[in-house]
C-alpha cells in the first residue's frame, strides 16, 4: 500500500456553514439612471439652443435710400473733383 489511500474527500469542519450571498435587487437610481440622465441631457440642450442661438440675421432685399452716396471715397481718390 501507498502513502496515500483512496478515501472520498470529505468537508471541511471550518467552511460547511458558507452560503453563497444572493444578490439584492437594483435601487431606483440603478435601475433608472440612463433615463434620469437622458432627460436631464435633453433639458441641458434645449436650455442652451434657446439661449446660444448662431443662425445670422435675415438680410433685407431692398437696399436703403442713401447708400451709394454716403460710400467713402477709394483710397487716393482726390477730394472735389
Amino acid at each position: 500500500m501507498g502513502m496515500f489511500k483512496d478515501a472520498p474527500p470529505s468537508e471541511h469542519p471550518d467552511f460547511t456553514q458558507l452560503r453563497f450571498m444572493a444578490a439584492g435587487t437594483p435601487s431606483w437610481w440603478k435601475r433608472n439612471r440612463h433615463k434620469a440622465l437622458g432627460v436631464a441631457g435633453l433639458l441641458a440642450g434645449f436650455w442652451l439652443a434657446s439661449h446660444y442661438n448662431t443662425a445670422a440675421p435675415a438680410a433685407s432685399c431692398t437696399p436703403t435710400a442713401g447708400t451709394e452716396t454716403s460710400a467713402p471715397a477709394p483710397q487716393g481718390a482726390v477730394a472735389g473733383r
